[in-house]
Parts: C-alpha cells; structure tokens; sequence
C-alpha cells in the first residue's frame, strides 16, 4: 500500500507553475492545440551520481499538469541530502498542498522508469515509478483524482521535464552534469503524438538548462564545477513545491 502525507501550507512565491526553484526545464504541448488531456505519459532515464558537496535537496522529474497551471502529478527522483530516492508526487497551489507516495533509495547508474495512465471512466491517474535495474527492483503506484472546478473536470494538457531546487554552490549538484530523459512517449486523447517542445528556466543556476534533443529525448545539463555561489543570489529559501520524502502509509490521495 502507498505511503501518502498532506505536507500542509507551503511558502510559495509564484501562485502557479513554473515555479521559483525551477531551474532549466522543457515544456511539451499537444502539437495539434485543443483541450485533450494527455491519457499516457511515459519516460526512462539513468539515476545520478553522488554530488561531492552532499548538503543539498533537489530532483530531475517530469509530470503533467492542468491547462491553467495549478495541479501537478510527478514522478520524482531526489537527492535527498544523503542519498537518491524515487517516489510519485501531487502538488496543488489552490487550495495549495503537497502529497507524496512511499519512498525507495535508489543508486547511481540504476536506470529509472515512470508512466502517468489516465482512466477517463474513474476520471483518475495512476501514476507508476519503478526502479527497473536487476538486484534493485522496486516500485510504487498511486491513484490521483481529478480535480474539478464546480462540476466540471481539469484537463492535464501539458507535460514538464524540469530540474527543480536551488543550492548554495553549484558543487552541491551531481558531476554528471547532464540528466537525460529517453523513449518518451506522450498520448493527447488515447493518440501517439509528437510534443510541441519549448524549452526556459525560472532560477538561472548554474548554467542548468534543457534542451530537445529530438521528440523522444530531453537532457538537462549544468555546470558543477561554476564557482557561481547562487545562493547568495536567490533568497526565496526553499520555493517550488519539490518536498522531501514521507514515511506514512495509505493508498489514494484525497483532496479538497
């Protein structure tokens, strides 16, 4: 059974996504416009190597979010400070609050998987994050509702790749320098399709930006090795809505 915990009222800046904290990410849209929400997302990429300063909180992610900004659903891979966990993610800013599943450590190298199904009959997502290395397997699911507003549902209609939180030295991220995000597979209304891709950042961090390398592949790179000292840059604390993991347990996460 899933391990969930309502983290309360956050500070926050941005009173939607993208948030302060977010460093380079990559936005993906359904090339043909419209309201579809998207009914499968998934991706792969290789779990990071320890960073030499370890004092820092932060994660690569992807998820998807509804059409105004404000409900997020995100498989997410941390450095928690002492070592890297996977666990699945829902974050609202209205009424704002934050839920994570159960967590797992994860290792360097490990190749790391995560999908988001829509069920349109339950109006739920069922969002999987698994550790898919041989001797290290594991994984977690979690049920997300749909939100609504009066009696009509949200759509998620878009999908982020980001790299989220600033630390105070840019040694304090890993030395790979580059994330990368591969065989990502993206449905609009039960239909295949190629992301329109459009790519920022909102903290310029350590050169962390993301690039498209094709329609199936984001990386997001940075420097560790910058003597940029961005924490004395950015004193917002600790924005975003990224939260460490919780150690509780339930199954499907409720909301207001």
């Amino acid at each position: 059974m899933l391990g969930l915990l309502l983290s309360g009222l956050l500070s926050v800046g941005n009173a939607q996504d993208p948030a302060n904290g977010w460093l380079g990410y990559a936005l993906g849209v359904n090339p043909d416009g419209g309201d579809d929400p998207i009914t499968f997302i998934e991706a792969t990429w290789v779990n990071l190597k320890e960073p030499t300063n370890k004092n820092c909180f932060y994660s690569p992610w992807f998820g998807i979010e509804t059409s105004d900004n404000l409900n997020l659903v995100q498989p997410v891979n941390p450095w928690t400070g002492n070592q890297w966990e996977i666990y699945n993610e829902y974050f609202q800013w209205k009424p704002t609050h934050n839920e994570n599943s159960r967590s797992h450590v994860v290792y360097p190298g490990d190749v790391i998987y995560g999908s988001v199904t829509f069920d349109q009959t339950k109006q739920e997502y069922n969002m999987y994050h698994a550790d898919m290395t041989s001797g290290h397997e594991w994984s977690v699911n979690t049920t997300i509702p749909v939100q609504q507003e009066g009696t009509k549902y949200k759509s998620y209609t878009m999908t982020y790749f980001v790299f989220e939180k600033v630390c105070s030295r840019c040694n304090e991220y890993p030395p790979d320098n580059a994330v990368t995000f591969t065989n990502i597979t993206v449905e609009w209304g039960g239909t295949k399709k190629s992301p329109k891709w459009t790519t920022a950042y909102v903290d310029n961090v350590c050169d962390n930006r993301a690039k498209v390398v094709d329609e199936e592949t984001i990386e997001i790179t940075w420097n560790s090795q910058s003597q940029d000292h961005p924490g004395d840059k950015y004193k917002h604390g600790s924005p975003g809505h990224l939260t460490p993991p919780s150690k509780t347990t339930s199954e499907t996460i409720i909301h207001e």
